[in-house]
């Protein structure tokens, strides 16, 4: 790599420090990563649903039913209840706004690795080939 890629790429780690993107990004994971009751739902639902699924390996004579669907309605209200959050619907909003500008960069690249696939809709009924 030369002094001017390297150039290049710092100035465009700057320029998406800079971001409101990465800003918004950084302030909503750290709201997620301290939102306990939020990462205790999560945990929760990663445990019951991992033992529903233990559950559902048995052979069907040997399941327990009355556990199975005991477990299944805890799964939807935990469900629920994290969909509601505010917290992971900043966080959501926030990555894919960033995954745009990523998306972007990582195009941008490609593009001028490969500038054929510049035009490319990913509809190959709209092209004549990626020849």
């Amino acid at each position: 790599m030369n002094e001017a890629m390297t150039k290049a790429i710092e100035n465009l780690k700057a320029a998406l420090a800079a971001s409101d993107e990465l800003k918004a990004y950084n302030e909503a994971k750290k709201a997620y990563d301290a939102d306990e009751e939020l990462n205790k739902l999560i945990n929760e639902y990663n445990v019951q649903a991992a033992i529903l699924e233990q559950e559902g390996r048995k052979p069907e004579a040997e399941r327990d039913t009355a556990l199975i669907e005991s477990i299944s309605a805890r799964l939807r209200e935990v469900y629920d209840t994290i969909t509601e959050s505010k917290t992971l619907a900043a966080m959501r909003d926030a990555e894919a706004s960033l995954s745009l500008i990523v998306n972007a960069i990582n195009d941008a690249v490609r593009f001028t690795i490969e500038p054929e696939q510049a035009n490319c809709t990913h509809d190959c009924s709209t092209c004549g080939g990626c020849h």
